[in-house]
């Protein structure tokens, strides 16, 4: 049975975040009847027992499915109930992953993995046991339900951040704090959004760290945005990238801004992967005189980016080789706003900076 559909959501619904599991046994129904061109009679869908798996069990016509409800498409919610669902559901079901609306990189995710998934706002994915069934085209009808507070913003970031450079050590908060800069009570909201995404472990001290350091990394690739930082399109005289990159960072370490390369260029000097034509640096403060530094500001054509971070966390951990570059966590996110090779570059730089001993 293969399905395509396509529609767009237009209405809210206020809530609380514990009652998605109500708002599913009340919703699906609706959407498996459009989806699988059914009459009501044919769908079936009660909560699962004490003794069953899943949150909801669905029948419709030949197929069975048990249904794992989240609020959210944060990805530790989602790897936990991909881990919970793989590990034993009857024979002959569907294991299927259901939230209020999947994202475009939590989707991407989610293929990676052959996860089944369907949406409340009516957009789905499923390819198991001869149901082939995909819809699309439906906007997030949850939008304001499920905003909440965001683990990955500029300065909470500086945690995950940390974790993340060293993810086998058990940080206390006061080691986090130390670590960050941050005060000790912005500290405890970080640790406590990035657990209630799922993302850590707790011993029983208290430490914490990355309940899996890959995941946490794409947990925050999945919130980042590169466009919050401040852009500046220069262009510069130079035979390539690697050309303009040296010279840029030789009449840098000549004035007393903090510099670092980040994106293609820092992927290539960490990776030797791959020539690249846009510069791009992190800058604390932009400079005055920028053609002082061989720099003419432009509106297109640009090879050189001057990035004024929204947080001076990029800077961490970050590395001298030819020149300064930020740590591979970061060149990895901002890989995602690159253009020219950087899918290749960011798999490079993930496959040997970013080992993390197999957690």
């Amino acid at each position: 049975m293969m399905m395509i559909l396509s529609a767009a959501g237009k209405t809210s619904y206020d809530g609380m975040m514990d009652r998605w599991d109500r708002e599913a046994l009340a919703r699906l129904p609706e959407l498996f009847r459009r989806w699988l061109a059914t009459d009501a009679a044919s769908v079936s869908i009660r909560e699962a027992g004490r003794d069953e798996q899943g949150d909801l069990l669905v029948e419709a016509g030949d197929v069975r499915m048990v249904v794992v409800v989240k609020g959210t498409d944060n990805l530790g919610s989602l790897e936990r109930a991909d881990a919970s669902i793989r590990v034993a559901h009857p024979p002959g079901t569907i294991a299927l992953v259901v939230v209020p609306f999947m994202g475009p990189k939590a989707r991407v995710w989610a293929s990676e993995r052959n996860l089944a998934w369907a949406d409340l706002s009516g957009n789905a994915d499923i390819h198991k046991l001869g149901l082939h069934l995909h819809a699309e085209g439906h906007r997030n009808r949850y939008a304001t339900d499920v905003r909440g507070a965001n683990a990955f913003a500029p300065r909470f970031s500086r945690v995950a951040r940390v974790l993340l450079v060293d993810p086998s050590r058990w940080w206390k908060q006061r080691e986090l704090a130390a670590s960050t800069g941050l005060p000790e009570g912005t500290v405890s909201k970080s640790v406590h959004r990035l657990t209630a995404l799922d993302l850590l472990d707790r011993d029983a001290t208290g430490a914490v760290r990355a309940r899996s350091a890959d995941l946490l990394l794409d947990a925050w690739q999945q919130r980042y945005s590169f466009a919050e930082h401040d852009v500046r399109r220069f262009h510069a005289v130079g035979r390539n990238g690697l050309g303009v990159l040296r010279s840029l960072g030789a009449k840098l370490s000549d004035t007393t801004i903090t510099w670092a390369a980040t994106g293609l260029s820092a992927a290539y000097v960490h990776t030797g992967f791959a020539d690249f034509r846009l510069t791009s640096v992190y800058v604390d403060r932009f400079p005055v005189d920028p053609e002082s530094l061989g720099l003419r500001p432009v509106d297109r054509g640009e090879n050189v980016w001057l990035i004024g971070p929204r947080d001076e966390g990029v800077f961490y951990e970050k590395v001298l080789r030819e020149v300064w570059c930020v740590h591979p966590v970061q060149a990895y996110l901002d890989l995602s706003s690159h253009a020219e090779r950087a899918p290749e570059a960011a798999a490079r730089l993930r496959t040997e900076c970013l080992l993390w001993g197999g957690r």
